[in-house]
């Protein structure tokens, strides 16, 4: 942010550079190198080498570095300053952005009237920050002083945080400690809550890391009636997100059968919904790309697209567009002209789709979600169509996967409700807290683990003695600390701690492990864990926990049918069946319910497109291949021409009617099929 401020005050060009851009071009200086002592593992796994070497580069040049001194430092600097001959750099990273604007200071620009408020000493910032901070009216921070009121729990807490030493407490009315069994339990509870402290809302805050359990009590909140937080969670799983990887899975042959029906199935594809239902449809029957049941369903929808009045014709030409482009065989690199162009297909049908729905008059909240994610994935693929462009003439599926993988590791913002005004402000970290409120509720005591850092000590220590400091990691996390103590003091009133024990794997976030153990010290060890919000509910203690009241509500409910050992069903609604066939026997025999259920009642699965199972399929394919060879009439051949001529059609026709036994996984089986039919 910072660094942002001071690139517009000083007019100097801002762009969004994605760092997989940089990954790549720092791939290509990398290779260049000879004999390097991370030869092997570039070679080994190009992606990830790159990236952390980037990482560690850009560290050194803020630190110092000036990308050619090599002497008294560690052996891996020896070949990243070769890389940096090589490197081209035309995508700046905060190691280049910095530089610039110490050379537009020295060259007499003059930052407008400012006040920068650190609370972190200049000495704990990299070197090359530090001369920027030089420029700059640094000040002391204001002083953050406990705001909960005199000889509460609360105080105490607050002074623990802070480094006191303070003696150990007993909670009273502004501490109060519970824990919940479930998820399900915690939401309820903090939900009803708030709804029976409604006045105080706006000046709550809901402390939770979860994102998917901050969107879950955004929920409850909504569904009482409650103004919501505005929860999100960055999310890879948004349909909108799947159509790159999935569209991208079109260009392999033979096509993934179960790729293309999750294509198909999608809630929001580059065709119509009716053609998409008969080509998934079609896949169920014959699970292959060019089947025989594939391609009466594409020879009907053509004759439809041709009636069409207002777009002769268009329906025919998308799926053209999309189904028969080339494709490369499984295993083999694929040329990267052809993802290039697959990717620009599915950015343009992207961000098409979006403006179409941005147009709309009556927009709809979640229409406008879908097209933030439509646009998100224009971006993603735009992105991925320039890294595989860079990555020579072919690419291989490995190296495709873990450009996807990372090209898309961002993700889309899903909100569920919309911040609504006087509602609850939830954060991820009392860091970013800075003003005064009257009540705290952590919903969640555990904490992500921080980064480590990707020198070794003793690179570090040389790193040192040759005069170039670089923070392990000390000076990163003693500053979130002490940044989330002044988050928590900000507290004036009381404060909520919700313990949830199912992420008993996580780490217990610092603070409340210090605040913990002066509470637990005050305990007997009978009396150390905290009541369950279960048990409250229980015996309708509505109170127990004030300030945080809730309320409980009584319901009825419907008992189950009980258990009955015989059914008993009138004769007529059981008729004798003219076919048999061998599935019907066999269900007939095994299980008399399961016979009953779909040969008498005719219940039948849900419309839900589904590839059959293996056992269906390789019978399938047997019975056409059979059906294909002996099938036309006329004398019947030799056995060694029936054995050729079977070996022949089961070669053409396996990828095309059973693509599931074609894939490359499946080759030992799909041999062994082979032998057994012929």
């Amino acid at each position: 942010v910072l660094l942002e401020w001071l690139e517009t005050q000083l007019g100097l060009p801002q762009a969004y550079v994605d760092r997989a851009a940089r990954v790549m071009q720092y791939a290509d200086a990398l290779s260049k190198v000879t004999e390097a002592c991370f030869e092997r593992s570039l070679a080994a796994d190009r992606w990830e080498t790159a990236s952390d070497l980037l990482h560690r580069r850009d560290e050194l040049i803020l630190c110092g570095w000036d990308g050619t001194s090599s002497y008294g430092y560690p052996r891996i600097t020896v070949d990243l300053a070769l890389a940096e001959r090589e490197y081209v750099g035309s995508f700046p990273s905060e190691a280049e952005r910095i530089p610039a604007v110490l050379e537009a200071l020295d060259a007499g620009q003059v930052l407008p009237s400012h006040e920068l408020k650190l609370a972190e000493p200049i000495d704990a910032w990299p070197a090359v920050w530090q001369l920027v901070l030089s420029r700059l009216n640094v000040q002391d921070p204001d002083q953050v002083t406990p705001c909960s009121p005199d000889s509460s729990s609360l105080l105490a807490a607050a002074n623990v945080v802070r480094g006191e030493r303070t003696a150990t407490f007993d909670c009273d009315s502004s501490l109060r400690v519970t824990q919940a069994r479930s998820e399900t339990a915690a939401v309820e509870f903090v939900a009803s809550v708030l709804a029976s402290n409604s006045d105080d809302l706006s000046r709550t805050v809901v402390y939770c890391e979860d994102d998917s359990l901050a969107v879950r009590l955004d929920a409850c909140l909504q569904r009482i009636g409650i103004p919501t937080m505005g929860a999100s969670l960055q999310t890879r799983a948004h349909p909108v997100l799947q159509v790159l990887p999935l569209a991208l899975e079109l260009c392999w042959e033979p096509v993934d059968p179960q790729c293309l029906l999750d294509l198909l199935t999608l809630p929001i594809i580059p065709f119509t919904r009716v053609a998409a239902s008969a080509l998934a449809r079609a896949l169920s029957e014959e699970p292959g790309l060019g089947s025989g049941a594939w391609q009466n369903a594409f020879d009907s929808l053509y004759e439809k697209s041709e009636q069409d009045a207002d777009n002769p014709g268009k329906l025919k030409e998308r799926l053209e567009e999309w189904f028969c482009s080339d494709r490369s065989p499984q295993g083999q690199p694929i040329s990267t002209n052809l993802m290039a162009r697959q990717c620009r297909k599915v950015a343009k049908w992207a961000i098409g789709r979006a403006t179409l729905i941005w147009q709309d008059e009556d927009l709809s909240p979640s229409d406008n979600h879908v097209a933030i994610a439509l646009r998100e994935l224009s971006r993603q693929a735009i992105l991925l169509g320039d890294l595989i462009e860079l990555a020579g003439e072919s690419i291989t599926q490995p190296q495709l996967r873990r450009l996807i993988e990372e090209v898309t590791d961002r993700g889309v913002e899903s909100q569920l409700c919309l911040r609504a005004d006087g509602g609850p402000v939830r954060v991820r970290s009392l860091a970013v807290v800075g003003d005064s409120y009257d009540q705290l509720i952590w919903l969640g005591t555990t904490t992500a683990d921080t980064k480590g850092s990707r020198w070794s000590v003793k690179q570090l220590a040389d790193f040192a003695a040759a005069g170039i400091v670089i923070d392990d990691g000390t000076n990163s996390l003693r500053s979130l600390r002490a940044a989330e103590a002044r988050g928590l003091c900000l507290a004036s009133k009381a404060m909520l701690v919700i313990e949830l024990p199912q992420n008993a794997e996580q780490r217990v976030h610092p603070l409340w492990l210090a605040v913990e153990q002066k509470i637990v010290e005050h305990h007997l060890p009978e009396k150390r864990k905290p009541v369950a919000i279960e048990d409250l509910i229980a015996s309708n203690e509505c109170a127990g926990l004030s300030p945080f009241v809730f309320a409980c509500e009584a319901t009825s409910f419907q008992p189950p049918q009980p258990l009955r050992p015989v059914w008993d069903i009138p004769a007529s609604l059981l008729k004798d069946r003219d076919t048999v066939s061998a599935s019907e026997l066999e269900d007939r025999l095994a299980c008399p319910l399961k016979w009953t259920f779909n040969y008498q009642a005719n219940l039948r699965s849900s419309e839900i497109a589904s590839l059959p199972d293996e056992s269906r399929l390789r019978g399938n394919l047997f019975h056409k291949i059979l059906e294909r060879v002996f099938g036309g009439g006329g004398d019947l051949p030799t056995e060694d021409d029936a054995a050729s001529l079977v070996e022949q059609t089961f070669d053409e026709r396996l990828p095309l009617d059973a693509a599931p036994l074609a894939q490359p996984e499946k080759r030992v089986e799909s041999q062994r099929l082979k032998i057994q039919l012929v």
